[in-house]
């Protein structure tokens, strides 16, 4: 089941954690208490319920045409070497796992599971710390554009940061959720950390691109503090270049870090939408 960009049921859901119990980069112990809830209290309870992933509301709830999921899905593939590269070195650096966390939605009327996993997931001490991390190909999004303008790149590094402390203020709502069933213990409080890699085997498109973000991050950072409840964005940071080997290829590239803060709003609009955006999916298939 590959629920990013998918609606599914329960009983995927749970076939897709006992293939996931033995893969390093979960917690086996807390997958193990998952699948037993999911099975005897959640199964028991509704059935075999409708399963929704967050990444597939937050996609469609702010692009909404109709083959973006089947787009994303093709860069998700493509790309998927250099994300595993990031995504791994990110769990490495901060102690982090990944969790699957759920939550029960409109229980009397038309119940589902909202299900989310975030890139990490550090738990050590008083705090959680979630992150979200994003890898884009800079010279595939470059090749694509016949005139490509600053304005342009601006754009899509606004739309990332955009989904990406979307992403991240519904996995804290997860994280919430899932703590109340006693399915994770609680800590002090949640901390939102997003993490974008624009890379590239050529060295020329890295460099403007880095460039032409540079001179205009402050420009970028003004837009997100003039619309907070939009992007609920801040911290923003911009690294330099560097590189790394992968397949015996030199690949190049820098990051931009910030922080999320936690919008109720948000959620609410992605809970009131939920049934019209799973009515759209199963229209488009």
């Amino acid at each position: 089941m590959y629920y990013n960009h998918k609606v599914a049921t329960l009983d995927d859901l749970i076939k897709n954690i006992e293939r996931k119990i033995e893969n390093s980069n979960y917690d086996k112990s807390y997958l193990i208490r998952l699948k037993d809830f999911l099975e005897n209290k959640i199964k028991e309870e509704y059935g075999n319920i409708t399963v929704v992933a967050t990444k597939f509301i937050v996609k469609r709830y702010n692009r909404k045409e109709n083959n973006e999921i089947s787009e994303q899905n093709k860069e998700y593939y493509n790309n998927r070497e250099f994300a595993n590269f990031f995504e791994e070195t990110l769990r490495s650096k901060t102690k982090s796992k990944i969790y699957p966390l759920i939550s029960i939605e409109n229980r009397d009327e038309y119940p589902k599971l909202i299900v989310g996993e975030p890139d990490g997931l550090n738990l050590e001490y008083n705090k959680a710390k979630i992150y979200e991390v994003k890898s884009f190909n800079l010279t595939d999004y470059i090749h694509s554009k016949k005139n490509l303008k600053e304005y342009v790149l601006n754009k899509k590094v606004l739309y990332i940061i955009k989904t990406s402390s979307s992403q991240l203020i519904s996995y804290q709502y997860l994280l919430e959720k899932t703590q109340e069933y006693g399915l994770i213990g609680k800590r002090d409080g949640i901390n939102l950390y997003g993490k974008i890699y624009f890379y590239s085997k050529n060295i020329k498109d890295l460099s403007w691109a880095r460039e032409t973000i540079e001179q205009n991050f402050n420009t970028i950072k003004k837009i997100i503090r003039k619309d907070a409840k939009t992007y609920n964005a801040y911290n923003l940071s911009l690294k330099d270049v560097e590189s790394i080997n992968i397949n015996s290829k030199d690949v190049y590239y820098f990051e931009i870090d910030f922080r999320a803060e936690y919008n109720k709003k948000i959620i609410k609009n992605y809970l009131e939408n939920i049934n019209e955006l799973i009515k759209i999916f199963k229209a488009s298939e």
